[in-house]
């Protein structure tokens, strides 16, 4: 026979047998209970077993061992780990329950990573303040004529407090600087603070009675009422009504000059002619100081309507009051010279002494 023929019998016969001698090995050696299988042992003895084989320079055909879907068995703990790889333990990472497992490959260990929901800083929306509603505005009450519509055939003469004074004065034939200084002490100030439309009004005939006077107190404003008890007179508005504690005096003086009722008696007619109406009354300022004039003009027996000299001027003071004051306290000519340096722009004190003791010198 042919030598390649022979050899490659022989080298059949040889896998053959080393087939057998595997099988049996494998079923004697590698399964002493058919729910186990040492794969490493298998693994080694059959490194071996290729190894004796070579050493008769046969050319076997290699091959390897294929696990396909065989569990592997557990290795005791007292038997060394083979090619096991050490890994260090990851964070997160699941640890194994049950003892390690030897196998053939060493996969990468699959890590878990930590779940984690993206934190989100929400921006807290800004509301604007609501802004407030602007208050509701009071309404401003509808403002009143700067002056009262007056009656010509009522109106007296004068559109302000000088310019009435001027008038009265005139009438009387007094200097209207004397007149305006015994105004501001009679009047108590009436003439520095009275407004232009009530000036007006109460210049004018039966204001008292007017439409404009819709509270009591502009009645008690204009001096309608009795000096002596304080009542509002019966033919006024608000008759009856109480202005003031009386003075008690019995005098009844009325009106911004505190008029007498002997002097509105005595000086009435005479008023009448040098005002030109016959309705002069004590409570309308113009009547009241044309009344006021005749008196101190008499009473002083000046011979010119201007230019008083001081002691005409002190003389007019104290008789229109009846003394200076010296006694009874209210200093009444001292008073009166202050305020004429004030309104007439000259001092009369030094003649205060000549009335003393009376005014009929």
């Amino acid at each position: 026979m042919d030598r390649q023929v022979i050899q490659k019998r022989i080298i059949i016969c040889v896998i053959l047998g080393v087939s057998v001698l595997i099988s049996q090995f494998i079923t004697t050696h590698y399964y002493p209970e058919p729910s186990q299988f040492d794969s490493v042992r298998l693994k080694n003895d059959v490194q071996s077993i290729v190894t004796g084989v070579s050493s008769f320079h046969l050319s076997l055909p290699h091959f390897e061992l294929i696990s396909q879907k065989i569990e592997p068995t557990p290795i005791p703990e007292s038997q060394p780990l083979v090619d096991m790889e050490v890994i260090p333990t990851m964070a997160y990472e699941v640890a194994p329950t049950s003892p390690p497992v030897l196998i053939t490959s060493i996969q990468p260990t699959k890590i878990l990573l930590p779940t984690f929901s993206p934190k989100v800083t929400l921006k807290p929306s800004i509301v604007q303040p609501t802004q407030a509603p602007e208050p509701t505005k009071t309404p401003k009450p509808t403002k009143g004529p700067d002056v009262f519509p007056i009656d010509p055939a009522k109106k007296r003469p004068g559109e302000t407090v000088d310019d009435i004074i001027a008038q009265a004065a005139a009438k009387a034939c007094a200097p209207k600087e004397v007149l305006r200084t015994l105004a501001s002490i009679e009047s108590g100030g009436f003439f520095d603070t009275v407004s232009p439309k009530y000036l007006l009004l109460y210049n004018s005939e039966n204001w008292w009675n007017s439409e404009f006077i819709t509270e009591e107190k502009r009645i008690c404003s204009g001096y309608a009422y009795d000096g002596n008890t304080g009542i509002v007179f019966p033919d006024s508005k608000y008759a009856g009504y109480k202005c003031r504690d009386g003075s008690g005096s019995g005098l009844g003086v009325v009106g911004v000059m505190s008029l007498s009722p002997y002097l509105y008696s005595h000086y009435k007619d005479q008023a009448a002619k040098a005002i030109g109406s016959k309705n002069v009354d004590r409570r309308i300022i113009f009547d009241s100081l044309v009344i006021a004039g005749m008196n101190i003009k008499e009473n002083t027996k000046a011979t010119t309507c201007t230019n008083w000299d001081a002691r005409t001027v002190v003389k007019a003071a104290c008789s229109y009051y009846g003394s200076c004051g010296t006694k009874d306290g209210t200093y009444y000519c001292a008073t009166f010279c202050r305020n004429y340096q004030k309104y007439g722009g000259k001092d009369c004190s030094g003649a205060i002494s000549q009335f003393t003791d009376t005014c009929w010198k």
